[in-house]
C-alpha cells in the first residue's frame, strides 16, 4: 500500500512537472494565441501560412513603376532593410517568414512581371528544416530562374547561410546546407546567373554562423546585414 502511495505521488508530481513545463513553452510562444493558431493551422485547408498568403497579396496589389533590385527570400531576407543600403535605388524587399523554393516559386511572377534590374535570390533553410529532398529543391530553383528574362533581369543565386547548433539548440544540418549550396552552384552555371558564396564570410573556424552575428543561430544582427552587403557590393 505504501508502495502503491510513492507510485501515485511521483506520478502526480510528474504530472504536474509535464504541465508546467507545458504551460511554459506555450507561454513563450504567445500563450492563448499561439494555441488558437495551432489549431487553426491543423484544421484548415490552406496551404500556405496566413502570413505568407497576406504578404503576398499585399506585394501583387502594389504597382512600382520601376525596381532596381528586388531581394526574394524567407526570414532572413525579410527582416532585412535593403533599401538603407541603396538609398540612390529603388529596392524592394519579397522576403516572407518561413518561406521555401516552392513558396518563392508560387509567388515568382510578380518579381518577374516588375522586370527588375537585378533580383536577389536566397532560399533553402526552411526547405531543409521541413525535409524536402535536394530533387524537388533542385526543380523549384531551377523553375524560379526559368521566370525571368536574363535579357532584361540579372539572376543572382545566394548561398544558404551557415547555421549555428553549437551555441544555440538548433537541429538543422549544416553539412545538408553544403548539398543545398552545391545545387546553386550548379543552377548558376547551368543557367549562366550569377553565385553569390555569402557562407563562407558567416561561417567561424568550426563552420558555425559566427555566435556575435545571430540572435538564435539563423538569424542575423545587424552586423550581419552589415556584412551581407558588403559582399554584395565588393564582387
Amino acid at each position: 500500500m505504501k508502495k502503491a502511495k510513492v507510485l501515485l505521488a511521483g506520478s502526480l508530481i510528474l504530472n504536474i512537472l509535464f504541465i508546467g513545463i507545458g504551460g511554459y513553452l506555450i507561454h513563450k510562444q504567445g500563450g492563448i494565441a499561439f494555441i488558437k493558431e495551432q489549431v487553426a493551422n491543423a484544421t484548415s485547408s490552406q496551404k500556405y501560412p496566413d502570413y505568407y498568403v497576406q504578404n503576398k497579396d499585399i506585394f501583387e496589389s502594389i504597382r512600382v513603376a520601376k525596381a532596381d533590385k528586388i531581394f526574394v527570400g524567407d526570414s532572413i531576407t525579410d527582416h532585412g532593410e535593403f533599401q538603407e543600403y541603396y538609398l540612390d535605388q529603388t529596392v524592394l524587399n519579397r522576403g516572407i517568414s518561413e518561406d521555401t523554393s516552392d513558396g518563392v516559386l508560387n509567388r515568382i511572377g510578380e518579381v518577374a512581371e516588375r522586370s527588375p534590374k537585378e533580383v536577389y535570390l536566397m532560399i533553402g533553410i526552411n526547405d531543409i528544416g521541413a525535409g524536402v529532398d535536394a530533387k524537388t529543391y533542385q526543380k523549384n530553383v531551377e523553375k524560379i530562374i526559368e521566370s525571368f528574362d536574363k535579357n532584361s533581369t540579372k539572376v543572382v543565386l545566394q548561398s544558404i547561410l551557415p547555421i549555428n547548433n553549437r551555441d544555440f539548440n538548433n537541429d538543422l544540418s549544416n553539412k545538408k546546407i553544403h548539398e543545398f549550396n552545391a545545387i546553386l552552384q550548379q543552377m548558376a552555371q547551368k543557367y549562366g546567373v550569377d553565385y553569390i558564396d555569402l557562407h563562407t564570410a558567416f561561417e567561424d573556424s568550426d563552420g558555425q554562423l559566427k555566435k556575435d552575428i545571430t540572435i538564435d543561430g539563423i538569424h542575423l544582427k545587424g552586423e550581419g546585414y552589415r556584412i551581407w552587403m558588403g559582399k554584395l557590393n565588393n564582387r
